[in-house]
């Protein structure tokens, strides 16, 4: 069976045996790269695109909608199924579900996509969702790419419940991404979608990157190890989890729902346990990695258990930080700065915003200067410039970057990487 690895990554390398204390640790999954030992087939695509057609797509981004549409297309196979679907106030099912024998009859239809009126959003989801569930694939992966431009005012509109829906629909093996498409889309329902719906979340800013945006969820569907992935974490009696870093979906007090998990990808939980003085070889917690494998259904799961070395306070406190682990906390903390600072944003409070965002730069700062470091800072400049005059647009970008920590978030810069 093919299987990632757990490993747990100390702040620091021991625990005192004096307390209390606070231990900070970044729980990784890693799984294997694609090799000639792994399997090659991909698993088959049951797919719906939905595209939305409201009066705002009306241009280039329909122009480009269509050719991506017709990218993806070309790309699929007789072993996959694609459905179209359109919404603006009306629901048009331009061709069911089917087989991609002849991409021909799919290009066809996507030419004749014309824009509309408003923006039934949740009702062309629902009628893509349909269509996958229908043809519902067990051994293979059921997903509908939603692609819209704006806010959904017609029909089902509060993003609680939509993203309630798509929840439902994906505990039955239907997920949903989720891309939002220039600078009037509803980020947080969209966001929403995406992490109900188990899929990928993107905000397109040009039209034109479109078809690299389908080409990265279409490498991401070939390469799925699992789905539906839940972290348990268990505290022995004494330790508590007092953090999870990540803005992480919770099935119970100690389920966490990760993204799928992909061929060649690491996944970094950042955590903090609040622990009395620990006694030598004494397990602190474990951590249950559990997933559904897309190809026959069946879960796994895999369990990895927390003992670190203990010494006396005093050798704790001289000890070395790991410069790594302190990056990716770091980064997750910048994660949760930027939420907070939306939530100012939201509140009217542009001052406290700027705050957040100074507090992860001063953060940043005091890590060793790296490439990934000053990619990160520059991105916090970026979006404190745009605060002064353009806070609408350092919302929706900080929304983006915020929900690195829990899902599937694309950008740019991974098609370079």
């Amino acid at each position: 069976m093919i299987s990632p690895e757990i490993k747990f990554m100390p702040l620091v390398a021991a625990v005192a045996s004096e307390g209390p204390q606070l231990v900070e640790l970044l729980i990784t999954i890693k799984t294997p790269s694609h090799s000639k030992d792994l399997p090659s087939k991909r698993p088959s695509l049951n797919l719906a695109l939905v595209i939305d057609c409201s009066g705002s797509m009306a241009g280039s981004k329909l122009s480009y909608a269509r050719k991506a549409a017709r990218y993806l297309a070309g790309e699929l196979t007789e072993r996959d199924r694609l459905a179209i679907v359109t919404f603006d106030d009306e629901v048009k099912v331009l061709v069911p579900s089917q087989p991609v024998r002849d991409p021909l009859l799919f290009i066809s239809a996507i030419n004749t996509i014309d824009a509309g009126g408003c923006t039934a959003l949740f009702d062309g989801w629902l009628a893509g969702a349909t269509q996958v569930a229908n043809q519902l694939d067990p051994g293979g992966i059921n997903r509908v790419l939603l692609l819209s431009d704006g806010q959904a005012n017609e029909g089902l509109t509060d993003s609680n419940a939509i993203a309630a829906k798509v929840r439902g629909l994906t505990q039955r093996r239907i997920s949903t991404s989720a891309f939002g498409l220039g600078l009037g889309f509803d980020e947080d329902l969209m966001g929403a979608v995406a992490t109900a719906g188990d899929g990928t979340f993107a905000q397109i800013e040009s039209p034109k990157q479109l078809a690299d945006l389908y080409a990265y969820e279409l490498r991401g569907l070939a390469s799925t190890l699992g789905r539906m992935v839940i972290l348990e974490i268990k505290t022995n009696p004494g330790a508590q989890l007092q953090d999870v870093l990540n803005d992480l979906p919770q099935s119970s007090e100690s389920n966490f729902q990760l993204p799928n998990l992909r061929y060649g990808q690491e996944l970094g939980i950042g955590i903090g346990l609040f622990m009395p003085g620990w006694l030598p070889n004494k397990e602190i917690a474990s951590v249950s990695l559990s997933w559904e494998n897309p190809d026959s259904g069946d879960r796994k799961e895999l369990t990895k258990k927390l003992v670190l070395p203990v010494k006396p306070h005093e050798e704790v406190d001289v000890l070395d930080v790991d410069c790594e682990v302190a990056e990716k906390l770091a980064f997750l903390h910048a994660n949760r700065e930027r939420r907070l600072a939306i939530e100012a944003l939201d509140r009217g409070n542009l001052s406290a915003a700027m705050v957040r965002l100074e507090a992860i730069d001063e953060r940043l700062a005091a890590l060793p200067q790296n490439e990934r470091v000053q990619r990160e800072r520059s991105l916090i400049t970026e979006k404190m410039s745009l605060l002064r005059h353009d806070p609408g647009l350092s919302r929706k970008r900080l929304r983006s970057e915020s929900l690195r920590s829990s899902l599937n978030v694309w950008e740019e810069v991974d098609e370079d990487s």
